[in-house]
C-alpha cells in the first residue's frame, strides 16, 4: 500500500516540477511517509540517514577550521540548549577573553561570527546598529516573523490582534505600536523579553527589507510590509488610451530563471525605501509584487514583477513628450543599482559568493513604450541604432522617448529644446 502511494506521489511531483528549471534541487527519491506520533517509526531513521548523505556532499563538509574556534562553538551550542536566542556581542566577547590562549582577537572574533553566519548557525550583521546583538538561534527570528507574516488560518484568536493583521494585509502597512502588540503574545514575548532586543529585531527586519520605513508619511513609526500584501495591482490603467501617450516603459528581463517571491518582495521593499509609495484616499498603492511610486506632483512610476520580468511604467501626467530626461535616467540607474544589490544579497542569503560574479549578466534591460496594454520594448543597443521601429501590433514607435531612460554621456551641453 505504502509503495503504491510513494509511486503515485513521485508521479505527481514529476508532473508538476519535471520541466522546472530548478528541478535538480528537488529531492524526492526516495520518498518518506512518516508517522509523527510513532517515535519508533523506521521512516524517520531512513530520513535521517538520507539527510546525512546529502550533508556529506556539501562543499563545506570536511573543511578544516581553527582549533581556537572550538570554545566559542561549544559556548554557543550550550546557549542554544539553554534556549538563549539572542546575546549581546559584548557578552560573547567577554566570555571569549576567558578562554586564555584560545581567546580570539577582535578581528578574529568578527571573522568567526561572520563564518558562523554564512554557515547558518547564527545570524550576525557586522554593521552599525546591527552588530550589538547576535542571533544565537536563527529559527527564533522565524518564529518572530510568523507573528505578523502568516496565513489567516494561523492568526491569533484575539480580535484586536486579528484587526491589526487584517489591516496590514489589506494595506501593506503596520504601526510600530501594533507590531509591538503582536509581539506581546506569550510565544513571541518569551523570545524578546527586553525592549533592546525588540529594537534590534526591528532594525534587522528593516535591513532585510521585510519592514520598510516610508519616505513620506504623516505619522511616524509606521512601516510598510510588502510581503504581506495579497491584493494584486488593478491593471485597468492600461485600458486608458491616454496612458500610452503619457508613459514610457522599462523592462528588466531575467535570462535564465523566474523571479522568486523572496527576491520580488526584497526588490519592492528596497524600492519603497527609496521613493515614496503613492497614496490614494489614505491608502498606500502597494500591491502583491508591485507598487505605484511618487516622483513629483506630475510624475509617478509603477513597478510590476511577474515571471521573468520587472516592468516599469514611468508616467508624466501632461505627456511623455515632456518627461524630464534627468528624472527618467536617474530612476533607471537607481533601479538598476538596486536590482544589482538585491541580487547580490540574494546570492549571499543562499550561501553563494558574489565577489567575482557580475550579476548584471543575469538580466537584460529593454526600453520602449506602451502598446496594446503591454510594454513594447527593444534592447538598448537596438534603440540606439535606429530612430523608429514597427511592433507586432503594426504600430510605429520612435526611439527618442524610450531612450530618455538612458543618460547620454557623450552630450556635454543641453540641446536648444532642453527643458
Amino acid at each position: 500500500m505504502q509503495t503504491k502511494m510513494k509511486k503515485e506521489f513521485v508521479k505527481k511531483v514529476t508532473e508538476m516540477f519535471g520541466t522546472h528549471e530548478m528541478k535538480n534541487h528537488i529531492v524526492f527519491d526516495p520518498v518518506f511517509f512518516i508517522n509523527g506520533t510513532d517515535k519508533n517509526n523506521q521512516e524517520i531513521q531512513k530520513l535521517k540517514n538520507k539527510l546525512v548523505r546529502i550533508a556529506v556532499k556539501q562543499p563545506i563538509w570536511g573543511q578544516r577550521r581553527p582549533m581556537i574556534w572550538v570554545p566559542l562553538e561549544l559556548l554557543i551550542a550550550n546557549m542554544k540548549k539553554e534556549s538563549i536566542d539572542f546575546v549581546l556581542k559584548t557578552h560573547l566577547a567577554e566570555a571569549n577573553t576567558m578562554n586564555g590562549d584560545l581567546a580570539l582577537s577582535p578581528k578574529q572574533l568578527d571573522d568567526f561570527l561572520l563564518t558562523q553566519h554564512a554557515l547558518g548557525k547564527i545570524m550576525y550583521f557586522n554593521q552599525p546598529e546591527l552588530n550589538n546583538f547576535i542571533v544565537i538561534y536563527p529559527p527564533a527570528l522565524v518564529n518572530i516573523l510568523r507573528s505578523f507574516i502568516t496565513d489567516k488560518m494561523f492568526w491569533p484568536k484575539e480580535e484586536t490582534l486579528r484587526n491589526i493583521l487584517r489591516e496590514m494585509t489589506n494595506t501593506g502597512r503596520i504601526k510600530k505600536r501594533d507590531l509591538l502588540k503582536l509581539w506581546q503574545q506569550k510565544q513571541v514575548h518569551q523570545q524578546m523579553a527586553c525592549d533592546e532586543i525588540k529594537e534590534f529585531v526591528i532594525q534587522v527586519l528593516v535591513h532585510l527589507d521585510v519592514l520598510v520605513e516610508p519616505k513620506r508619511h504623516s505619522v511616524w513609526n509606521n512601516f510598510l510590509v510588502p510581503c504581506t500584501v495579497k491584493n494584486k495591482m488593478p491593471m485597468s490603467f492600461l485600458d486608458d488610451k491616454s496612458f500610452e501617450n503619457k508613459t514610457i516603459s522599462l523592462v528588466y528581463r531575467f535570462l535564465k530563471r523566474t523571479i522568486s517571491s523572496s527576491l520580488a518582495f526584497k526588490l519592492i521593499g528596497a524600492v519603497s525605501g527609496i521613493w515614496a509609495i503613492k497614496e490614494e484616499n489614505g491608502r498606500p498603492l502597494l500591491y502583491h509584487s508591485s507598487a505605484v511610486l511618487y516622483v513629483d506632483s506630475k510624475t509617478e512610476f509603477r513597478i510590476i514583477i511577474e515571471d521573468t520580468r520587472v516592468i516599469v511604467y514611468l508616467t508624466h501626467i501632461p505627456s511623455k513628450f515632456t518627461i524630464s530626461p534627468d528624472i527618467a535616467a536617474s530612476i533607471q540607474e537607481c533601479l538598476t543599482f538596486t536590482l544589482n544589490d538585491v541580487l547580490k544579497f540574494y546570492l549571499t542569503s543562499i550561501g553563494k559568493s558574489h565577489t567575482n560574479t557580475d550579476v548584471s549578466n543575469f538580466f537584460r534591460i529593454e526600453v520602449g513604450e506602451v502598446c496594446d496594454r503591454s510594454p513594447c520594448v527593444l534592447s538598448i543597443s537596438e534603440a540606439k541604432r535606429i530612430s523608429s521601429w514597427n511592433c507586432c501590433s503594426r504600430n510605429q514607435h520612435l526611439t527618442k522617448y524610450p531612450l530618455l531612460w538612458i543618460f547620454d554621456k557623450t552630450q556635454e551641453e543641453c540641446l536648444p529644446d532642453c527643458t
